[in-house]
């Protein structure tokens, strides 16, 4: 079990692939950055994944609040901020076995560098068409497996359900075994 980072949610197992939805970019900072900078001082390789809505700058400057030199743990590599375009298109299409073996590649990256596990968080951001919705939760449902048999975790950030069809909204959840949402009192999962 690592601990989450997260108001409200403790601990979460390794292989654990949850999702969550956030309302602005500026709670997705916040909420990436409190996991990501928990997963740091567990000694965990951490990957933040960075849809259009936010830079690279906006991340390291969020890495700051949280007492965080983002600039330095990405040259000690514990630390990689890409974004969902570098990641997730080899070209203008979505490359979801590219992604997945991207995702595989992160483990072993891991052990080589001595860290314990795997910790992601990040989104791909607005789907720009039906055929990239469907190719990336065919990939989520992918990962979900590749997670499940690796020391990582994963928290898949997307926009609110208020802006997403039902159609987007049922897949996403259908994708995760876990999903967290805000309450009142911090976060919870469902």
């Amino acid at each position: 079990m690592s601990a989450s980072g997260l108001r409200g949610i403790h601990d979460i197992p390794l292989g654990s692939h949850l999702c969550t939805f956030y309302r602005q970019p500026k709670e997705l900072l916040r909420l990436s950055a409190s996991f990501l900078t928990t997963g740091l001082l567990n000694h965990e390789l951490c990957v933040w994944i960075l849809p259009p809505s936010l830079t690279l700058e906006s991340a390291v400057q969020e890495f700051s609040q949280h007492g965080v030199d983002g600039i330095q743990l990405q040259a000690t590599e514990q630390l990689q901020i890409l974004s969902a375009q570098d990641c997730y298109f080899s070209t203008s299409l979505f490359d979801g076995e590219g992604a997945l073996k991207w995702l595989m590649s992160l483990c072993a990256l891991a052990r080589q560098l001595g860290y314990r596990s795997v910790r992601i968080a990040g989104g791909p951001g607005p789907f720009l068409s039906e055929g990239t919705r469907r190719a990336f939760m065919r990939y989520e449902q992918h990962a979900t497996e590749v997670i499940a048999r690796h020391p990582c975790i994963a928290l898949c950030c997307y926009p609110s359900p208020n802006c997403l069809p039902a159609t987007d909204l049922f897949d996403i959840m259908s994708a995760h075994p876990k999903a967290l949402l805000r309450t009142h009192d911090g976060w919870a999962s469902i």
